[in-house]
């Protein structure tokens, strides 16, 4: 099973949500209480983002709540760090508890915030879990090797890499090691980031990431897989050499930003299929299945 588009994408559009807003795209993905659970960026009109979730039962068919979830003033102690908006959440479920990790941005550039929940309406905002400028972070499902791990995508001067680290509480985090970097005269030329919560599989753990290409006046974004050792996640077992998911169709190409195919979210069914939920243009939410045996089969 290769990768399917679903036929009737978009399956979110700004139309959709009961409220006034820009945009709706970038949504992170878990199965909670046995729905499908998206937790959408949307751009309000003020041009600053929060996340509202939107709640499905065949993971298609979305119904997006009546108002944001999370918004930056929710954030209190730490708003001045969300106060131009919060974005792009990863969704990874520990135990019984849900930790989103999403970019806060302000005047001091973009961060890291974590987020706990239960029940996806009380929210623990624990705070930036990195400093800045970093923005693409996604936390493992257990610990490994008594750990917790995230990975995450630091800016410096010219470089756009991926970076692992690892943390005894969620909150501290240390010994940080580069795991990938872009790979010079391809798809993934100018910058990589995290696209997904890593899923376990009987090889390794499998993560999306995005990689960009500048091209004319534009930059492609597209979507590749990576495998990492399951004992050892800083090891890279394997990654795709072309991107699995490229923008080619009209959804994909038009919109708010062009050329651009985004995600922050899958979701693993017991069959062994996937649901990617990614945007077209930052201007929609979509949704393409696959398998991980295929997803696995392209690493190698």
């Amino acid at each position: 099973m290769e990768i399917i588009k679903y036929t009737k994408n978009p399956i979110l559009t700004k139309e959709n949500v009961p409220f006034k807003v820009n945009s709706i795209f970038n949504p992170g993905a878990v199965k909670y209480n046995g729905k499908y659970l998206l937790m959408c960026r949307v751009e309000m009109p003020n041009g600053r983002s929060s996340l509202v979730k939107a709640i499905s039962d065949d993971g298609y068919n979305f119904v997006v709540d009546s108002k944001p979830t999370l918004i930056p003033e929710d954030h209190k102690d730490f708003f001045e760090y969300v106060e131009w908006g919060i974005e792009d959440a990863r969704i990874t479920k520990i135990d019984n508890s849900y930790f989103l990790t999403y970019t806060g941005y302000s005047k001091y550039m973009p961060l890291t915030i974590l987020a706990e929940t239960k029940d996806f309406n009380k929210f623990i905002i624990h705070g930036p879990i990195n400093e800045p400028s970093n923005k693409d972070c996604a936390i493992f499902p257990e610990k490994i090797d008594g750990f917790y791990w995230k990975i995450d995508r630091p800016s410096a001067e010219g470089r756009r890499d991926i970076w692992i680290s690892k943390s005894p509480d969620l909150l501290h985090w240390g010994n940080y090691k580069m795991l990938m970097g872009p790979l010079p005269g391809t798809w993934e030329n100018d910058k990589i980031g995290s696209s997904s919560q890593p899923i376990k599989t009987k090889e390794g753990w499998l993560m999306l990431y995005h990689g960009t290409r500048g091209f004319g006046i534009s930059t492609l974004y597209k979507i590749g897989v990576v495998l990492l050792d399951i004992e050892s996640p800083w090891i890279v077992k394997g990654r795709t050499k072309e991107p699995i998911l490229s923008p080619e169709l009209d959804y994909e190409r038009n919109g708010d930003v062009p050329n651009v195919v985004f995600s922050c979210g899958w979701i693993e069914e017991t069959n062994g299929s996937i649901k990617i939920y990614y945007s077209g243009a930052d201007t929609n939410i979509c949704v393409a299945e696959t398998s991980i045996d295929y997803l696995l089969s392209v690493c190698k």
